[in-house]
């Protein structure tokens, strides 16, 4: 398997490829917010992608960005600590989607493709976004050492009422998500 960082660029070059991979691995999420969203991240200042491919196919990736304001924390429940929220674009990555193809899932792959993404990151902590039914997905998150903070309401035009908020440290010794 060969994994490649990519910047926005390469991302928007490559958006069909990896919109089909997202089709297959959230299935009931709404394509249109997803080509919106991606309109805005895909060329914030420090998004970067992690794509895993197999013989030339595309078999999963993950990506993120920097938080640049604290709108990612809006009503989050329970009430965070004073503080928590803020946000400069130094402290926070936000991972916003890790999708791997239905026939590499149980392989270690999607681990494997969020440490890349992560290791080496110069923000104090990592933080992502799970439906409030997304069980398997939220215990494979705990495995991997991250932490739930709190559920934040959906926007308008989102496929989620609600999220569940995760972060993990990634200055500390518990900053991988391999064992």
């Amino acid at each position: 398997m060969d994994l490649e960082h990519l910047d926005g660029t390469a991302v928007q070059e490559r958006f069909a490829e990896i919109e089909g991979v997202y089709a297959e691995a959230f299935p009931r999420y709404d394509l249109d917010d997803y080509r919106t969203r991606m309109g805005h991240q895909i060329p914030a200042r420090g998004f970067e992608a992690v794509t895993a491919r197999d013989a030339g196919a595309l078999a999963g990736f993950v990506y993120g960005l920097p938080l640049t304001r604290s709108a990612w924390w809006d009503g989050l429940e329970p009430p965070p600590p004073d503080g928590f929220t803020t946000e400069t674009g130094e402290r926070t990555f936000a991972v916003i989607d890790l999708a791997v193809r239905s026939a590499y899932r149980g392989r270690g792959l999607g681990r494997r493709l969020m440490d890349e993404l992560l290791t080496g990151r110069t923000e104090e902590r990592a933080t992502l976004a799970t439906g409030m039914d997304e069980h398997e997905n939220q215990q494979m998150y705990q495995r991997w050492g991250w932490r739930k903070v709190g559920r934040v309401p959906g926007q308008e035009g989102e496929t989620e009422p609600w999220f569940d908020l995760y972060a993990i440290d990634l200055r500390g010794p518990e900053a991988s998500s391999s064992p």
